[in-house]
């Protein structure tokens, strides 16, 4: 490294030989009190790391395009019917009780006999239930009854956050969170602060029945001043994605907001290339936040690297590690947390070019150059 670097200084030109006599010594003071310098297999195992970050993002967005096609009858097995849907209801060997009946503003159907039956929040399959022992009670032993939808109402659905095309999607019929997500134009990787974190929520308004559940479950809510009114589903976009966990898909209702939370950021600065943020996600760790800023410097790093970390109450935590052991697998990497800063140290080198650049403005300017 100081070879390379005196060696510029030779070949410039710019510097008398006396002068660069002093300027060598003065290097060879300043570098003896550095730590070893990163080669070149370390920066390059690192700007593999950064390649292999920017490639996970485009294949989870193709491993979202293949899962929708996998997964969407599951959608239609769990869909819960809603008013303004139209129903075909069939009862086998009695023809006369046949019928498409559509759902009123109450979530009701009128059918022969049994009359009015609520239906609203059931999936076909319940519906079927329901209707049979309807019958089978009073009119018919037995009965098989099959019951699908003819006609989906109108439904609308938002997709906020990290996604290409956020805004409010229609839905007709049946739809999973994999298709909503691709609707919206896939997860969003424009760099910087515009990532997609690694999961997804799904805000769904809550039914009747679920709120008196939940204030039953809930042991002060005689003294609260509201009631909820929503629900939120965590789904994590890793095991959906990347390892088919097709539970995860679930059934998207009319009213639904699915927002996906951008990605937390953590900040990279002293010796390398380009200090700034990264995002953390995907299980980030040191040396990955590292190689996304174009790795260490090659003439200012050292090997020791200082984490920085913020608690709740803003107290702050220093991890310190030697970032070659972590390279050569004899220490382990770090993971990354949101508002973490990462301080990959300097060498005195900067400071001594820094003096001298000064003390002989151009002398030196053909040599190296200073990095802001």
């Amino acid at each position: 490294m100081l070879q390379s670097a005196s060696e510029k200084i030779r070949r410039s030109r710019l510097v008398p030989y006396g002068l660069y006599s002093i300027i060598c010594a003065l290097l060879l003071l300043v570098s003896s009190a550095c730590g070893p310098a990163m080669v070149a297999d370390d920066q390059a195992k690192l700007l593999a790391q950064a390649e292999s970050q920017k490639n996970k993002k485009s294949l989870q967005n193709q491993q979202l395009l293949t899962q929708v096609g996998r997964a969407t009858f599951l959608s239609y097995k769990d869909y819960q019917v809603g008013p303004e849907d139209l129903l075909d209801v069939r009862v086998f060997g009695q023809d006369n009780l046949n019928r498409e009946v559509r759902v009123n503003g109450q979530g009701e159907i009128s059918l022969p006999l049994v009359g009015v039956v609520k239906v609203t929040g059931l999936s076909p399959q319940e519906i079927e239930k329901r209707l049979a022992q309807e019958y089978g009670s009073r009119f018919l032993r037995h009965p098989h009854i099959t019951v699908g939808v003819k006609e989906y109402r109108h439904q609308r659905v938002a997709v906020t956050g990290a996604v290409d095309k956020p805004g409010f999607y229609d839905m007709i019929g049946p739809r999973t969170l994999l298709e909503m997500l691709a609707a919206a134009g896939g997860l969003q990787d424009k760099g910087g602060n515009a990532r997609a974190g690694d999961v997804v929520h799904v805000i769904r308004s809550q039914h009747a029945s679920e709120l008196t559940r939940a204030l039953k479950e809930t042991a002060s809510a005689s003294r609260q001043s509201f009631s909820p009114r929503t629900k939120t589903i965590v789904i994590d976009l890793r095991r959906l994605l990347m390892e088919g966990a097709l539970d995860l898909n679930i059934p998207i209702r009319h009213g639904d907001v699915i927002h996906v939370p951008f990605a937390g950021n953590a900040y990279v600065l002293g010796g390398v290339r380009r200090p700034g943020s990264v995002a953390v996600k995907d299980n980030l760790t040191l040396t990955q936040a590292i190689a996304q800023v174009g790795g260490a410097d090659p003439v200012l790093a050292t090997n020791q690297v200082d984490v920085i970390r913020f608690g709740e109450q803003g107290a702050s935590q220093k991890i310190t590690v030697d970032l070659s052991k972590i390279l050569a697998h004899e220490q382990p990497d770090v993971p990354l947390k949101d508002s973490d800063v990462v301080v990959v140290g300097q060498s005195g080198l900067r400071k001594a070019l820094f003096i001298i650049k000064e003390l002989m403005p151009g002398s030196i300017s053909g040599a190296y150059r200073l990095t802001p």
